[in-house]
């Protein structure tokens, strides 16, 4: 009996320590001020984990650029997870070293493809720079899905040029740099491909136009909430089919309306 309830009371410490370490390798975006305003969402797919496949952080520069990533390692593991942190890590320091985005998505594909343990492993990213006049951002996209511009009660989908994913030809570069034009008030939603790939019936999933649906549905949220029912909205009508079954992260990136902070 002794022995039983040492073994339980050793691996509720084991499970201690797992959900301690993985809560401490959740990003913590670093912003300076008010002058920015970024919700996120985020649900692994592995039952028992608050870590997954899916990564994404938010770093604020001296110059008051605020830097985005969001991206999506192929898989469901512990290895896959632990993958998406050593990237996360490294286009962090890469950020603080002045990196263009071009150079940092150059640096992670190299990172993947050393660390990955399986050859076929790769990940799709999108990098967004947000300058600090407001009137646009900078996005290049590697293979990932498009994303969502709110302005007032209006959505619409934005595709920018997808790119080669990470590690899938590596060393075949064919990143763009894509401007966007954003206005007061407009509000960015990156997203991971696991919101929309719930099914909803026995030959059907979610998909973009689904996807759209609900955006459209909840475009009078603010920020957190709108995301939330997305997330909400899609795990409901995925629920009778298996529910979501991939990892999901989301989004909500915009300048408020009194603009950056005075630097």
């Amino acid at each position: 009996m002794e022995l039983a309830i040492a073994t339980i009371e050793a691996n509720e410490l084991i499970a201690h320590d797992n959900t301690t370490l993985q809560r401490g390798l959740l990003p913590a975006p670093t912003l300076r001020g008010d002058g920015f305003e970024a919700a996120a969402r985020y649900q692994p797919g592995r039952s028992n984990a608050l870590l997954g496949g899916d990564f994404y952080d938010v770093l604020q520069t001296d110059d008051l650029s605020v830097h985005v990533i969001l991206g999506d390692v192929s898989g469901h593991g512990a290895a896959e997870a632990a993958l998406a942190v050593h990237l996360r890590m490294a286009w962090r320091t890469a950020v603080l070293c002045g990196m263009s985005q071009l150079e940092q998505l150059r640096i992670l594909e190299s990172i993947l493809t050393a660390q990955r343990r399986d050859s076929d492993t790769y990940a799709t990213v999108v990098s967004v720079v947000f300058p600090p006049d407001g009137h646009s951002a900078r996005v290049v996209n590697a293979g990932h899905p498009g994303l969502l511009l709110r302005r007032s009660t209006e959505v619409r989908w934005v595709e920018p040029r997808p790119g080669i994913p990470l590690g899938l030809f590596p060393g075949a570069v064919d990143w763009e740099e894509m401007e966007l034009e954003i206005a007061p008030g407009d509000r960015v939603v990156l997203f991971t491909d696991g919101l929309y790939e719930g099914r909803i019936d026995a030959s059907a999933r979610l998909g973009e136009d689904g996807l759209m649906e609900l955006a459209a549905r909840y475009s009078h949220l603010p920020s957190q909430k709108f995301i939330d029912a997305l997330l909400a909205g899609a795990a409901s009508m995925a629920a009778p089919f298996g529910g979501l079954a991939d990892d999901v992260a989301v989004l909500h990136l915009g300048w408020s309306l009194l603009g950056p902070p005075p630097g």
